[in-house]
């Protein structure tokens, strides 16, 4: 069995939306509750991390200290977060939103040169497109140009929880893989 140095995770957060239209992930997915998803990443076969490990997770402004408390059960700690500036403002309850965060956390050294690539110049925020296809955005799709930054920072081998594609020199696993980019 492959052990993990970099891991990617976007979790089925159960955001059920407000107001008068349906505009949570739920209109567009099955969600999972927060307490649900330690076990089912621990039990799908492929969790097996290394000592020292990243790990980059995507987390909305409403999960965002359930994304810390997953973190802790993952045995990773919080180190910071990149943020994903959207270029199309989104609905919100009390404020609305233009960008999404992505925590990153470390299991062990964090820094050590096994896993970690000397990129420096790699910014926190990032101006990028929302994911098409046929003209219309995709709920909760992030951009493939993603990848490309874990793979300038962390080592592989690489696993993606939770993925709707596969990825060459990924390891892919999620209920909606359809496709390679």
């Amino acid at each position: 069995m492959t052990k993990f140095r970099t891991i990617y995770m976007d979790p089925c957060w159960a955001e059920v939306g407000g107001g008068k239209i349906k505009r949570g992930a739920d209109k567009h997915y099955p969600i999972l509750k927060t307490a649900d998803i330690p076990d089912i990443i621990k039990n799908s076969g492929l969790w097996d991390v290394e000592e020292n490990a990243h790990l980059y997770m995507w987390c909305t402004n409403n999960f965002l200290k359930d994304g810390l408390w997953l973190m802790e059960q993952l045995d990773f700690r919080y180190i910071t977060n990149l943020v994903w500036l959207k270029e199309k403002m989104g609905i919100g309850q009390y404020f609305r939103g233009k960008h999404e965060l992505c925590l990153f956390g470390v299991r062990g050294k964090g820094l050590d040169e096994s896993i970690c690539s000397d990129a420096r110049d790699i910014p926190s925020g990032y101006l990028l497109p929302h994911e098409k296809e046929d003209g219309k955005i995709v709920h909760s799709r992030k951009p493939h140009s993603f990848y490309e930054l874990i793979e300038k920072r962390s080592k592989g081998p690489y696993l993606e929880m939770f993925a709707r594609n596969t990825r060459n020199l990924w390891t892919s696993w999620g209920n909606e893989i359809v496709s390679s980019p």
